[in-house]
């Protein structure tokens, strides 16, 4: 099962206002969107739910649009032809909510085969971390990191760490860690992890100016690392990348997907709609 659509995230996008329903035991989020009516999120199901089942659901709590995100591994033509189906119904949002394109690192195998993958830029970065007396410890809370995220992306950065709170409440204590990165006590850097099943999220992360000059950034990801492997987790999935299939959605993450390339990891796409 994805993370989308597991018991605990369902509440947590309940806590955000959306209406959460179930079909065959696959979740759907709804919620009216200005512009559009009211909006039906269907997220990385496991399977495709039966349309002759899923259209007069969705008509009955009134559902104008839809959108509609498939689980990786998903078949392509498959969900081509499911959407084109769907489509005879329902406007379909083709624009994703969740990133298309990501980078999973398989570190079920020892902590020093799982340095070894990272290049060499990134194993020197994490020595030169460690040299500039940068420290990695787990937070008791998520407010550090939080400040780290708003101060570092500006006058929006709010907007960033928006729900934020309310996901580490819910996924804490067993299912997610806050890593934060010291330097002379002083917070430069931080990441946020959600594990679920035998995957480990690289859900939000921030540093400060300073903290990158410093390599902070780099540290937390090989601690992250290193936590998740503790834990029993087997993949570590960086959440999102930029997609060259869709160039002008998320065209700013260009930068931090240079920075993710850097740990090894292979590639991995979902299934967008055409």
């Amino acid at each position: 099962m994805e993370l989308q659509q597991s018991p605990v995230y369902q509440k947590y996008i309940k806590s955000l206002g959306w209406e959460v329903l179930t079909l065959d035991r696959i979740a759907i989020y709804m919620r009216p969107i200005p512009l559009l009516g009211r909006l039906a999120k269907i997220q990385r199901p496991s399977e495709l739910p039966y349309i002759p089942k899923l259209v007069p659901f969705l008509k009955s709590h009134h559902i104008r649009n839809v959108a509609f995100e498939a689980a990786l591994g998903a078949d392509e033509q498959a969900f081509q032809t499911y959407i084109q189906s769907l489509s005879k119904f329902f406007p379909i949002h083709k624009e994703s909510f969740l990133q298309t394109k990501s980078i999973l690192i398989d570190i079920d195998k020892s902590e020093k085969d799982v340095f070894n993958a990272l290049s060499e830029s990134k194993r020197r970065a994490v020595r030169r971390a460690i040299k500039n007396t940068v420290v990695v410890k787990e937070s008791q809370t998520i407010q550090d990191l939080i400040s780290i995220k708003n101060s570092s992306a500006g006058m929006f950065g709010s907007i960033t760490t928006y729900g934020v709170e309310k996901l580490w409440n819910l996924f804490a204590p067993h299912q997610s860690s806050v890593l934060i990165a010291y330097h002379n006590d002083i917070p430069v850097g931080g990441v946020l992890l959600l594990f679920h099943e035998d995957t480990s999220y690289y859900w939000i992360a921030g540093a400060t100016k300073y903290g990158k000059k410093l390599f902070a950034p780099t540290l937390l990801v090989w601690e992250a690392l290193r936590l998740s492997q503790k834990k029993g987790m087997k993949t570590f999935d960086f959440v999102g990348v930029f997609d060259e299939r869709t160039p002008k959605q998320f065209a700013s993450w260009k930068g931090f997907t240079k920075f993710k390339e850097g740990f090894g990891g292979k590639e991995i796409y979902y299934p967008i709609i055409h």
